[in-house]
């Protein structure tokens, strides 16, 4: 496997983390600190997708369409 592929894999797990941690209210500040962290990574590639599929009755299926993507990329590298 190319480093490439792996640092779409890895981040890919970014991404997860991300959407995993907008379900936590951000009470303690290492949980605030993370989410931050993992925001400042993944808005970047998120916003643009989030303009042209728009959040579906509260859904945010952007993680997923970019997962997808890059998972697909990964596969061909």
């Amino acid at each position: 496997m190319s480093v490439l592929a792996d640092l779409v894999y890895l981040y890919v797990a970014i991404l997860v983390a991300d959407a995993l941690l907008s379900w936590f209210p951000g009470q303690s500040p290492q949980l605030r600190q993370a989410k931050r962290i993992a925001r400042t990574l993944t808005d970047p590639v998120l916003a643009p997708v989030r303009r042209v599929v728009p959040p579906a009755g509260g859904l945010d299926f952007s993680v997923m369409i970019v997962v997808f993507i890059l998972l697909a990329v990964a596969r061909a590298l």
